[in-house]
């Protein structure tokens, strides 16, 4: 998990800023004599490096491969060193800033997919990106793309993004699925995370310029009852929160009385974007625990992590709500987190969480066995440490999670059936009309 305005940032303090020359260079002279033995041996592999290979290689190169390499080798898989470029890259990204198509996929050879479907499997379109309005949408096998002066069979993972990335900004091209075909450029756009339907309507976020509009359209869900809707969440990123509230106003209009929230693929986010949303789900509750979770470091200290006072009652759910959960071994992270809130706060128990329960195909293609019919289990966070001078970061992992209460960590355990959650059967992480959701809603139901 990272923080986002609570992100922690490295400072160098300079105790004086005027030195004798005679202290600088007895300094010097100490640290040459005392420099360990392992950073001696790194600056002569740098040295022997740019005497004697074949090719020019720039330090700065060096630099970096080494710093990745260390946080890749030496470090857990969520910690990560990154150049300033890529830093910025990160912080713009997670504020909702977007550039590209649009979609995550995954490559399927043939035989592989119990339809007997191949190509690039539409796992997510993000929300408002040239992909959604091209008319794409989760499920679909890309098959081809082509433009006026080629067409490429997608034959592997790296044909479609390599054709993209030959690409400019805002020149057209055409991807081709099992099911139709979609035109689409790179653009430059505003990421949205949420999309809430009943029954016969649905909603969507937009953004002109910074401007946050839901837009309502015919064709909702047909087989939810009346009374409830269906709200996805993709991420906690940029204005997710905001997305969110201005659904649940959505909702409380539409006088509904039942909430299936759907976490499933949400590899969680920022602190601050799930501590605003805790108040959406806890902000109307007599009792409400005021804590959204507690960090523990290695020092044994501890932090506690607020629910934000954000919403306003409208865009609050009433207390006694009926609200159900979809969550599968993708849901960790921030999606954890929220879930314990909620759990914590008695808004929801075990027996309201579904669990996808997956093929014996998608387990085995996926290597995911060992996390079949469960949440993730991502029970740390992450803290960003950035260069003062530099602006290069270290994202490192720096403490333990644990629910509001303060006795719950689910981190390498996940929400299981052992505590009482509940399984749906599905071929694929992602089906195309999404089945397992008709799936889900009917053991939610009763239909």
């Amino acid at each position: 998990m990272k923080e986002n305005k609570t992100t922690r940032i490295a400072v160098t303090v300079i105790v004086a800023v005027a030195i004798a020359v005679a202290s600088f260079f007895g300094g010097f002279l100490t640290s040459r004599l005392t420099r360990k033995s392992e950073v001696a041996s790194y600056e002569w592999a740098i040295k022997t490096v740019q005497q004697y290979y074949y090719e020019d290689i720039p330090t700065q190169d060096i630099l970096n491969g080494s710093l990745k390499g260390f946080a890749a080798l030496c470090l857990d898989r969520y910690s990560a060193y990154y150049t300033a470029e890529e830093y910025a890259e990160l912080l713009n990204t997670g504020s909702g800033n977007m550039s590209g198509v649009g979609v995550a996929y995954m490559y399927l050879s043939e035989g592989v997919h119990p339809q007997g479907k191949s190509g690039a499997l539409v796992e997510l379109v993000v929300g408002n990106s040239p992909a959604y309005y091209g008319g794409l949408q989760a499920g679909e096998f890309m098959t081809a793309v082509y433009d006026s002066e080629k067409r490429v069979e997608i034959t592997s993972a790296d044909a479609f993004s390599d054709f993209v990335d030959g690409k400019d900004t805002g020149e057209k091209f055409t991807i081709v699925t099992d099911l139709g075909e979609h035109e689409v450029s790179k653009e430059a756009y505003r990421a949205t995370y949420c999309t809430m339907a009943t029954n016969s309507a649905r909603w969507n976020v937009t953004y002109s310029g910074n401007q946050m509009q839901i837009v309502e359209s015919e064709g909702g869900i047909s087989y939810l009852p009346d009374g409830a809707a269906y709200l996805k969440l993709d991420q906690f990123y940029g204005d997710a929160a905001d997305e969110m509230a201005a659904l649940i106003e959505k909702y409380n209009a539409e006088n509904c009385t039942s909430l299936i929230l759907d976490l499933r693929g949400n590899g969680g986010g920022y602190v601050d974007v799930m501590c605003d949303m805790s108040d959406i789900y806890t902000g109307q509750l007599q009792n409400r625990n005021r804590i959204a979770m507690q960090a523990i470091y290695k020092d044994g200290s501890r932090e506690t992590f607020t629910v934000n006072d954000k919403y306003s009652a409208k865009s609050e759910l009433a207390a006694g709500t009926k609200i159900s959960v979809l969550a599968d071994n993708g849901t960790a992270s921030a999606s954890e987190a929220l879930i314990g809130v909620l759990i914590d706060n008695g808004v929801i128990s075990y027996g309201d969480i579904y669990l996808s329960d997956f093929s014996d195909v998608y387990l085995k293609v996926t290597g995911t066995a060992e996390k079949n019919c469960r949440s993730y289990g991502k029970g740390i966070m992450q803290t960003t440490f950035v260069h003062p001078f530099t602006h290069e970061a270290l994202k490192l992992t720096t403490a333990r999670i644990y629910w509001p209460k303060g006795e719950t960590c689910i981190h390498d355990v996940g929400l299981t059936t052992a505590v009482g959650c509940k399984t749906v059967k599905t071929e694929w992480s992602v089906t195309y009309g999404d089945t397992q959701l008709e799936k889900a809603a009917a053991a939610i139901y009763g239909n």
